[in-house]
């Protein structure tokens, strides 16, 4: 500021300063000025903020940031969990287990399956049309050589998918590790009550039965024979249409070993007038003189790719049977 030698304001100070404030206020100076204008900045800020955020995130107005966004599990599990859907190629087992966490929202890939053999049923197509109940030992509900895991897609898996869509069969895996046909009549196999209560429950109008490996062990061969025919008399006391099946050769193969039990099946077959689906002899022919562990590597239960031809061949079989 100017100032006289009295050191009081001149007239040229007096004038000065007003044109100065007037100066500075047009031009944004000013300590007022400067404050309004600072919070009408944040103020247009906050708002790109806010605006950015409800993108990815329902929660506007508690986020702090764009930065987050891009780390919002919010934004990115939908899109993850829809890329994580396949088409579906199969079982209950297998099938009905994708890459996402239903209800979390959650996506990755499927836990192992650790169900109990003694406790599982697959379905392995939905429960329409006609109803097949496939009952049998392990080489039915599907373990694997050497690991004792379940494979994809057991022999009854590898069947449902096998047979003419248009009869709309839903097919049901009743296979127990272990089993006979005396415990399955008995209902001590672990996992069905007595045969007559599990067919009096039973929906199935169709029952295919296949035990004998565990039988040449376990069951003399008069015992064997008998439960098998009170299996077919009880399930057709039901409604039931009754179908046998030989199992797989094992290394228990032979005049004297396998092949007994496998006749006694057909024998058993041919006197309660059911068909049979053939597996022992199939099979037999494709190994056409080659050890059982060329196909089943443990020397009893098959091959992933075997269980298929095994499912493959059975649909076949069946459906020349017109059931």
């Amino acid at each position: 500021m100017f100032r006289t030698s009295r050191g009081r304001p001149g007239r040229h100070t007096l004038l000065i300063t007003p044109l100065l404030s007037l100066l500075l206020a047009s031009c944004g100076g000013g300590g007022d000025a400067s404050s309004a204008s600072g919070s009408s900045s944040a103020s247009n800020g906050e708002a790109t903020t806010a605006v950015s955020t409800d993108v990815g995130n329902s929660n506007a107005g508690t986020s702090t940031g764009i930065a987050p966004i891009a780390a919002n599990p919010a934004a990115a599990v939908p899109i993850l969990a829809a890329a994580a859907k396949a088409p579906s190629t199969g079982s209950p087992a297998s099938s009905s287990a994708g890459g996402t966490n239903a209800g979390n929202g959650a996506s990755g890939p499927a836990a192992p399956v650790t169900t109990s053999p003694a406790t599982t049923t697959t379905t392995t197509t939905p429960a329409t049309g006609q109803v097949i109940e496939y009952y049998g030992d392990s080489t039915i509900w599907g373990y694997s050589s050497g690991s004792g895991a379940r494979v994809a897609m057991p022999a009854p898996a590898a069947f449902a998918a096998a047979l003419p869509a248009a009869r709309n069969y839903s097919v049901i895996n009743e296979g127990v590790n272990g089993s006979t046909a005396c415990q399955l009549l008995n209902g001590t196999d672990g996992r069905h009550p007595a045969w007559d209560t599990q067919m009096a429950s039973s929906k199935a109008s169709i029952v295919i039965l296949n035990h004998a490996i565990n039988d040449e062990w376990k069951e003399d061969l008069a015992t064997y024979r008998g439960c098998l025919s009170s299996l077919s008399q009880k399930a057709r006391q039901h409604g039931k249409k009754i179908v046998f099946e030989t199992p797989n050769p094992t290394r228990d193969s032979g005049v004297n070993g396998l092949d007994v039990y496998v006749n006694a099946m057909k024998a058993v077959a041919t006197q309660e007038n059911a068909p049979v689906i053939d597996q022992y002899k199939y099979l037999t022919g494709y190994l056409n003189g080659q050890s059982a562990y060329t196909i089943c590597p443990d020397g009893l239960h098959p091959t992933d790719a075997v269980y298929i031809l095994k499912g493959k061949y059975a649909a076949g079989a069946f459906a020349l049977m017109g059931l």
